[in-house]
């Protein structure tokens, strides 16, 4: 299998005041796709186009700022050259709901895993190149992710990620030349030039992010090689039908079960790879709406156990909750369950046989009619 390159950069900076025009409402990653066999004559090329536009300079994005006419001069120079693109865009605004993300380590986490994880499904032989040396922040963090993850060879004992050190790379400033490019349709709406539509015939992979539960489609997902068809179906059905038959309502305890449910189901759209979000996590979720939520017990049972009730699957382990997407995470849900409902019947059934024994038969306490289902359960 051929190894394939990815040169990767971004366009956009953390930060949640839209209202500043230095805080864009759009966080663009892009990767420039190129097979091994093509990487001398594409860098060559490549240098030729700088020396022209940018004589002596780096082909940054940021060096042709507004002017559209030289931009699509330059895309069309670089445009018959041997790469493909492979970009996801993120929309912060939709993400200013989940507060944990308004820390900048986790919204890079959130970014990292999805780049990684799209880029591992759509390339299995890949080396990604980044600037991170003197690159931005977030490309030092994506650097440090995709290296923490990139520790276990494959089956041929050859790391599928790693990264070569490509400070000042002509490849990376093509990267940064096609990122900064889409992300002008994005962050600048009344640009009179579509310049996504000019690159859309380079363009293999593409995607908008975050997922929303109205148009998510699980088996185009990069969710989509590790979950169990019906499981991850059948749990995502009810969490959407539940969302969706009390989105209006003005119960208080339905209203903190929706902030609940949209944030697992967030995570369950969004290919976050933590099986289970620790339960204060969740209940932080809370804090910044009118429910209350006094204690972990109270919202296992208020918001959790009644979502259970109402036929939402939830799997549940000492690590906390999710929505289930494989059997296995069924069986934790079942084994948690066990581990506590078990030994609890177990002390049932002693404290009413001791009755039983002590009385000679004579005091049954599961005779009254609002135990008869835990007579049945002992006695059959």
């Amino acid at each position: 299998m051929e190894r394939v390159y990815a040169f990767t950069d971004e366009s956009g900076a953390f930060g949640w005041d839209f209202e500043n025009d230095h805080v864009s409402k759009y966080f663009v990653v892009a990767s420039i796709i190129v097979k091994e066999q093509d990487l001398g004559d594409l860098r060559l090329a490549v240098e030729t186009v700088r020396k022209k536009y940018f004589q002596t300079g780096e082909m940054k994005s940021s060096k042709i700022g507004k002017k559209s006419d030289r931009r699509k001069h330059i895309l069309g120079q670089l445009l018959p050259l041997p790469f493909t693109i492979f970009a996801i865009v993120f929309d912060k605004s939709q993400m200013t709901g989940y507060p944990g993300l308004r820390y900048k380590q986790s919204f890079y986490k959130f970014l990292n895993n999805i780049v990684h994880k799209e880029l591992r499904r759509a390339f299995k032989v890949l080396t990604i190149c980044a600037d991170e040396i003197g690159g931005s922040e977030y490309m030092q963090s994506f650097s440090q992710y995709v290296r923490n993850k990139s520790d276990i060879p494959n089956l041929f004992g050859e790391a599928e990620f790693y990264f070569e050190n490509s400070h000042n790379d002509i490849l990376i400033q093509l990267a940064d030349l096609i990122c900064g490019s889409i992300a002008r349709k994005y962050n600048n709406p009344d640009e009179d030039y579509d310049f996504c539509k000019m690159l859309s015939r380079k363009i293999s992979g593409f995607d908008l992010y975050p997922k929303t539960f109205e148009t998510y489609q699980l088996d185009t997902s990069a969710l989509a090689e590790d979950y169990d068809k019906y499981v991850a179906e059948i749990c995502l059905k009810q969490v959407v039908e539940f969302i969706n038959r009390y989105t209006d309502s003005d119960d208080e305890q339905r209203s903190a079960q929706i902030i609940v449910l949209k944030y697992m189901l967030f995570r369950f759209m969004n290919n976050d790879l933590r099986k289970y979000i620790p339960t204060r996590e969740l209940m932080n979720q809370l804090m910044a709406t009118d429910y209350y939520i006094s204690s972990v017990q109270m919202f296992r049972n208020k918001i959790i156990g009644n979502l259970r009730d109402n036929g939402v699957i939830i799997a549940s382990s000492p690590k906390g909750y999710k929505i289930p997407s494989k059997e296995a995470e069924i069986y934790d849900f079942i084994n948690h369950g066990i581990s506590i409902i078990i030994p609890m019947l177990e002390r049932l059934k002693k404290c009413r046989d001791l009755i039983k024994l002590g009385s000679t038969n004579e005091l049954d306490v599961f005779d009254h009619s609002e135990y008869r289902t835990l007579k049945k359960y002992f006695d059959e």
